[in-house]
């Protein structure tokens, strides 16, 4: 059996970082987990692969964001709060 831990994080706005996403996609590996409205920008992923995995994030009207992120046996990651770039500029 796989070692297993989780990631956690928010998703905002980066030029309006009180402005939370309102609608996204997270995935790691071959888990994806899509945040809503009543979210608040808060996701988790639960039972992710120890090591080092890529973590993708992406929302309509938003640049997709890629980062490598370390996840530890039975360890809450936490990527804090991610800033994603509006495609406008706005």
């Amino acid at each position: 059996m796989t070692d297993r831990g989780r990631v956690v994080g928010t998703l905002v706005n980066a030029a309006r970082p009180t402005e939370f996403l309102q609608t996204a996609t997270v995935q790691i590996g071959t888990q994806v987990v899509r945040i809503s409205p009543a979210d608040k920008g808060a996701f988790h992923l639960d039972s992710v692969p120890t090591g080092t995995q890529t973590v993708q994030i992406s929302s309509p009207g938003y640049t997709t964001y890629s980062a490598p992120v370390v996840v530890r046996k039975d360890e809450t990651t936490d990527l804090n709060v991610i800033g994603l770039t509006s495609q406008t500029g706005l």
